[in-house]
């Protein structure tokens, strides 16, 4: 009897085209782990007098899935595709380079990718429909460039036999080299201030999206998901210099921050590098403590993302990579 082995479970998606109705998972993400877990919502009943329960009645039954792994140029877009926006990649002059925008509206639907997704080994597999990610993190530091976040599916399909010769999406990692980070008082402004002392750097999005859950006999999960008033935030630890400690008087006067986190890697073809730009409309929600970082005196600055009209969104990522579609 083979056993079913930790170390060889793998994951794989497909790129849906109707969110729910499942496709072959062809696609082989190379840093990004996905971990899917059953969930249940099962109803216990014990009869009066009675000291054990009698029955059991299954209400709801979905999927979830961990997010984590080192940050990838190309990885990244099947996230970020499914988080906040997909449109479609506009190749960069000749070469083989390709420009990612992402960036949610502020009063609109967006639309988003949803996969399916298998993870197993030939030993044993299982499978979810319509997994959308819900929420997701990136962690910026000297010492490396993490994603973390959520996924949400319909309910497990187990004993599944994988799609066999999936395409591994090409490598790219983001280096803790290539970063910077930048804050300026407008959105036209933005990336021409870099912070010289920024340490750490966490961007967060949550609570993206929610199950619709109706009565209907015919649907054996949740029927779709629906947006939801999303939770984003970029905390930022810097040096109380004269430069780090410049939200103190935005904070007091509620005054937006415009901050881009850019990684610029290796040239691609051309002049197009691998490129990655997070651009944040932030007003400051949270200050931390003063501490020590480095043998320096740092504090963390802790920014809501906020809609500006000037500008006309309250965020966007770019990806540039050698992803033509997804």
């Amino acid at each position: 009897m083979s056993e079913r082995t930790t170390i060889t479970q793998v994951t794989q998606i497909g790129v849906e085209v109707t969110p729910g109705t499942a496709v072959p998972a062809d696609v082989l993400l190379q840093a990004i782990s996905i971990e899917p877990s059953i969930q249940a919502e099962v109803q216990t009943y014990r009869p009066a007098g009675g000291k054990f329960v009698t029955m059991g009645a299954l209400g709801k039954e979905w999927t979830e899935a961990s997010i984590s792994g080192p940050a990838a140029y190309t990885d990244l877009t099947y996230l970020l595709a499914s988080i906040l926006s997909y449109a479609t990649p506009v190749q960069q002059g000749q070469s083989t380079a390709y420009l990612w925008t992402f960036s949610p509206a502020h009063q609109a639907e967006d639309t988003v990718k949803t996969y399916t997704v298998e993870h197993g080994s030939s030993v044993r597999a299982g499978s979810f429909a319509h997994g959308i990610v819900t929420e997701l993190g990136l962690s910026f530091s000297r010492e490396s460039v993490e994603v973390s976040g959520s996924m949400l599916g319909q309910r497990y399909q187990d004993g599944i036999t994988m799609t066999s010769t999936p395409t591994a999406v090409p490598l790219q990692p983001v280096l803790p080299t290539e970063v910077s980070v930048y804050i300026d008082p407008t959105a036209a402004a933005l990336g021409t201030t870099q912070l010289e002392r920024a340490f750490q750097a966490e961007w967060k999005i949550g609570n993206r999206f929610a199950p619709l859950w109706p009565l209907n006999a015919s649907i054996s999960s949740f029927a779709t998901t629906v947006e939801t008033a999303p939770e984003a935030t970029l905390a930022l630890t810097v040096e109380a210099d004269a430069a780090g400690m410049g939200p103190l008087s935005a904070m007091r006067t509620g005054t937006k921050q415009f901050i881009r986190i850019e990684a610029v890697g290796p040239v691609i073809a051309e002049a197009y590098p691998w490129k990655l730009t997070l651009d944040m409309c932030g007003l400051v929600s949270e200050v931390g403590e003063f501490s020590d970082e480095d043998g320096v005196y740092a504090v963390q600055w802790t920014f809501a993302a906020a809609y500006d009209a000037t500008w006309g969104k309250a965020l966007s990522v770019t990806l540039q990579n050698t992803l033509q579609a997804l």
